[in-house]
């Protein structure tokens, strides 16, 4: 399963030239759509907290949810509520205990949902989070801004997490494009692409047909 998520950060901050560019990436082919939410606090950056939700979900998109927060809880309580498909969030600062009771509450709602893990998070650490974990998302930038360049000793890590879990779905999220998304492409199953796609928005079916191919 390969599957491209546009990432909502990257979209124009008009509401109507937003839906203009959902509406070609629909039209293209892809059917799901990133959501950051940053605090601020846990990344020294805004983002999202349910504002376009109601559209995305009326243009028929999947929506997954990166939570890039301190305060999980909080968030998770929210969004829960928000007939999202799948929902991630950072493990950092919290116990691996309280990292798997969250995840037991967003599985009892039937949403898809597993850790997101910074470029300097140690698979080992959190190998029990991964495998309780439905999807997780890895990141390949340092979290809180788009348009990075891409951590190339993230193939590593990816190898790492498909030899303890073959079955998890992997969310790659920073610097992908369709050189750097090849040579993820035998690990990963979710491409996050923002700054790319928008900037390549009307060959977004081509890069779709490339790299689901």
């Amino acid at each position: 399963m390969k599957i491209i998520e546009g990432s909502l950060l990257a979209f124009s901050k008009k509401v109507d030239e937003m839906i203009h560019q959902l509406t070609i990436l629909r039209n293209s082919g892809i059917k799901n759509i990133h959501y950051d939410v940053m605090d601020g606090i846990f990344v020294p950056n805004t983002a999202f907290f349910g504002e376009h939700l109601a559209i995305i979900k009326k243009m028929g998109f999947k929506i997954s949810v990166h939570l890039m927060v301190v305060d999980v809880e909080k968030f998770v309580d929210f969004f829960i509520k928000q007939e999202i498909d799948f929902l991630t969030f950072h493990c950092e600062t919290l116990s691996n205990f309280k990292s798997f009771k969250i995840m037991q509450k967003i599985k009892e709602k039937n949403i898809k949902c597993g850790i997101a893990i910074k470029p300097s998070t140690i698979v080992s650490d959190v190998i029990d989070l991964i495998n309780f974990s439905d999807i997780i998302t890895v990141m390949s930038v340092e979290p809180g801004f788009g348009g990075q360049k891409f951590i190339c000793n993230t193939l590593d890590k990816l190898k790492e997490i498909r030899k303890y879990n073959n079955n998890v779905i992997i969310q790659v999220d920073g610097g992908l494009n369709l050189e750097t998304a090849e040579l993820i492409r035998e690990y990963a199953n979710f491409f996050v692409m923002g700054t790319y796609l928008i900037d390549n928005i009307n060959n977004s079916d081509f890069i779709l047909k490339r790299l689901i191919r």
